[in-house]
């Protein structure tokens, strides 16, 4: 499949103007909660959807420094042919932080050449913004309407969904979501507010709640939800590819060091990457016993990971 990055590369890098899109660097990548697919089931989702899918790693300019001497104060034992995460800290996020050798990992970053960089799908968020998106593309002001405005309908919504995650899985799989059918738009928008219809005077969730309801109106009149109908029934998350292709893509003129995923190797491997016409070809998967740094980047992966667990089953409190 032939992509042609050209408009999508403007598009993204407008929205982040400062960020030195065109330089070279070499990016070094692990992931976490790779889930390859995410779907509702009866009473549950195939994976906890408190799990964001982290991708990332470490990033240098110019030579690779060497790690060696940080891997050796890590003193493994002999037959650790690989390092990971795992031989770095454990449990929770809050007992990870009390590793020496996550202190030692994370003081040396600090104080070397090396960046981190990562990306990270809340996989819930993910599933429900199709809802908004559809409600705002039947919407007749749609000019008028501002991207925060949007993002805030989301973030009101996701929130919602987690306080009556029972509900929503029910719901979802009731109407073989993202696939609703179109003589089932109405049911759909007045089972999903029927859900929330406790929360429509709190403080918190008036205005959201409120715009929402008003917005699936026109939705329900036209009988059209377009991002949320000719999918594949309970089929939330199909892959996650272009979340490979989005830093290969944006950071055309750098190197990216992938661990080796098979399948999604293979997936990437299915797009010819063309800018004006001309094939970009600026990654690889290797074995990561093969690269310390991509090693070294799953030790960072590994505590985000934790970290975004932690933000998503915690109060802000």
């Amino acid at each position: 499949m032939e992509f042609e990055i050209g408009e999508v590369r403007m598009m993204m890098t407008m929205m982040a103007p400062m960020a030195d899109f065109d330089g070279a660097y070499t990016f070094y990548y692990d992931e976490t909660n790779n889930i390859k697919k995410f779907y509702v089931r009866e009473n549950d989702f195939n994976y906890a959807f408190t799990a964001n899918f982290v991708l990332g790693g470490l990033v240098h300019e110019g030579q690779a420094p060497d790690i060696k001497p940080l891997f050796d104060s890590f003193k493994l034992q002999a037959n650790a042919n690989e390092v990971k995460f795992k031989h770095i800290a454990n449990g929770n996020f809050l007992d990870c932080l009390k590793s020496k050798k996550l202190r030692l990992y994370l003081e040396y970053i600090l104080n070397s050449s090396l960046y981190v960089h990562y990306s990270s799908l809340n996989i819930l968020y993910w599933s429900i913004a199709d809802i908004v998106d559809s409600a705002i593309a039947e919407f007749d002001g749609i000019d008028e309407l501002e991207l925060d405005f949007a993002n805030r309908l989301k973030n009101d919504l996701y929130k919602l969904s987690k306080l009556e995650i029972d509900a929503v899985i029910d719901l979802f799989y009731k109407f073989k979501y993202p696939n609703i059918g179109k003589d089932e738009i109405i049911s759909f928008v007045d089972s999903l507010f029927s859900l929330f219809e406790k929360y429509i005077n709190t403080q918190e969730y008036h205005f959201g709640l409120g715009s929402l309801k008003q917005l699936l109106k026109q939705a329900k009149k036209k009988g059209s939800l377009p991002f949320v109908m000719d999918e594949e029934d309970y089929i939330l998350l199909k892959d996650l590819s272009h979340f490979y292709l989005r830093p290969i893509y944006l950071f055309k003129n750098s190197r990216h060091v992938f661990d080796n995923e098979d399948s999604i190797a293979e997936t990437v491997g299915g797009y010819k990457i063309l800018v004006d016409g001309e094939e970009v070809k600026n990654y690889v998967f290797v074995d990561s016993k093969s690269s310390q740094l991509v090693q070294a980047s799953d030790i960072f992966i590994g505590l985000m990971g934790k970290f975004t667990g932690y933000i998503n089953t915690s109060s802000r409190e």
